[in-house]
């Protein structure tokens, strides 16, 4: 029989969660983030001072920062996705940041000059918009993923041969069960279409009006919500368990 455990208390959830060194990282530079770019020089430089310069240094910061921690959570607690799926996993990432750091950051600015609201101008002019942009969307991302591919790289050139070949050959049959996986999902296609067009004249049949027919499609897509999220908590369950 097993022990009953007592489920963890808000403090003690919270506690655990910055048990994580990337949560923390991230907190501790967010933190110092807003109140050095948010507070002490948000609304006080112009384009081509010093500080005007600061401030796009925390831009490459901030994105550059940002990447770097989440690609090292994604290979500390996904390594493999990572490993198998590293430029989709990138791209992923990439575009996470780029959503945040230009199209968040950039329309709250907008937002903000936009409203009337406040004497201060956060985008001073197109010139310094656009340094922003690529600074946030594209040079601060490349350096971290480059430095993690460079890192990596030097990993895999002063590993032994044969931890390569043994390596390789474990990625090759993922390929394979991952191919017939994906194979079967081809082949369950037409036949899901033929199930879902078969209970829409079902209920059709059995009464003639279109609010039947509606709620039987909200059942089906709760229904795939509900399996879609099972299939989640199953593979996610698999990373805890120990195999042999």
């Amino acid at each position: 029989m097993e022990e009953y455990k007592k489920p963890l208390t808000r403090i003690a959830r919270f506690r655990h969660f910055f048990q994580d060194r990337h949560i923390r990282l991230f907190a501790i530079f967010n933190i110092f983030f807003i109140y050095v770019w948010g507070y002490l020089l948000w609304g006080t430089t112009e384009v081509g001072s010093g500080e005007w310069l600061l401030e796009e240094c925390g831009h490459l910061l901030w994105s550059g920062f940002h990447t770097w921690v989440l690609i090292s959570y994604q290979k500390y607690h996904y390594p493999e996705e990572f490993e198998y799926w590293r430029e989709k996993e990138e791209r992923l990432i990439w575009f996470r940041v780029i959503l945040f750091s230009v199209f968040f950051w950039e329309g709250f600015e907008l937002l903000h000059d936009s409203s009337g609201l406040f004497q201060t101008l956060a985008q001073l002019s197109n010139r310094d918009t656009m340094a922003d942009i690529i600074f946030s969307g594209l040079a601060g991302p490349l350096f971290s993923i480059s430095y993690w591919r460079w890192k990596d790289g030097l990993n895999l050139f002063f590993a032994p041969a044969d931890k390569k070949q043994a390596t390789e050959r474990k990625l090759r049959q993922v390929r394979v069960l991952l191919s017939q996986i994906a194979e079967e999902t081809n082949k369950n296609e037409p036949q899901v279409l033929d199930n879902l067009r078969f209970l829409v004249r079902r209920t059709w049949q059995e009464n003639h009006h279109i609010l039947p027919v509606v709620k039987m499609l909200y059942g089906v897509a709760r229904g795939s919500r509900r399996e879609r999220r099972r299939r989640r908590a199953y593979i996610r369950s698999l990373r805890f368990q120990k195999t042999d």
